[in-house]
């Protein structure tokens, strides 16, 4: 149950106002509830040497010593309730990134990144992007290009069960960075993978009315979507001039 205390309030339908007559509400049970999936992501990192070179103080014989520091693949696992966003970070080159879906590669993203995101991160940095809003009970994957160097990369909208695979292109100029809901950011070199899927645990959200009507009214006051001066009915006179 989420009250609005902060400055946009999208998914954050009650007032707090009358809190104490709204939770009793809910308590009674006169509420309905909306099932926000998220994204359930594992960043694998590839198994690489790292070799610097190190002098130990006096020279041996007129020779630096390389050491090598291996540094071991290893996983970690993300919940995202908003977006996967991989872009080129301080990087002046294009980005650069292979798409796989369920393990067949479907695109290269060039330009500025791609952002993967749930229906409710739809609304979020996917519709900044040029992303079409998805409704929360839908269940799907929005994948959206950032600045793409291309007239043709439209955001495409994919079945929520599938399993989406992001690499850095073999023929990449540089490291792209990732990051879940904005935070956890991390550099993806050469060899690591993204891989994102829709988590088996979703996040109930109590709804003010009920999930289509709280959602269209988010859109309106929160987005002033479609909003528009109406256009006026012609009188008898002007009908005659046209």
């Amino acid at each position: 149950m989420a009250f609005h205390l902060g400055s946009l309030g999208f998914l954050t339908p009650f007032s707090f106002d009358n809190f104490q007559n709204q939770v009793t509400q809910v308590i009674e049970g006169n509420a309905a509830l909306v099932l926000r999936s998220r994204l359930k992501v594992k960043v694998h990192k590839e198994h690489r040497e790292k070799k610097n070179l190190v002098q130990n103080g006096v020279e041996e014989n007129g020779l630096i010593v390389n050491q090598q520091e291996k540094e071991y693949g290893k996983q970690t696992k993300y919940q995202v309730l908003n977006e996967v966003v991989v872009d080129r970070g301080p990087s002046s080159y294009l980005s650069n990134v292979d798409v796989f879906l369920d393990g067949h590669l479907i695109t290269t993203v060039q330009g500025d990144g791609v952002i993967v995101s749930t229906p409710t991160g739809s609304t979020a940095y996917a519709a900044a992007a040029g992303a079409s809003m998805i409704h929360p009970n839908v269940p799907a994957i929005m994948i959206t290009p950032i600045c793409p160097h291309s007239l043709s990369f439209r955001p495409i909208v994919v079945p929520a069960g599938v399993e989406l695979k992001i690499m850095l292109s073999p023929d990449a100029r540089n490291t792209a960075w990732v990051s879940f809901d904005g935070r956890k950011r991390q550099e993806v070199c050469h060899g690591d993978s993204i891989s994102i899927t829709t988590s088996c645990y979703p996040v109930p959200s109590i709804c003010f009315r009920d999930p289509v009507n709280d959602w269209f009214d988010s859109l309106a006051e929160c987005l002033h979507w479609n909003v528009r001066k109406k256009q006026n009915h012609f009188t008898g006179d002007e009908e005659e001039e046209y």
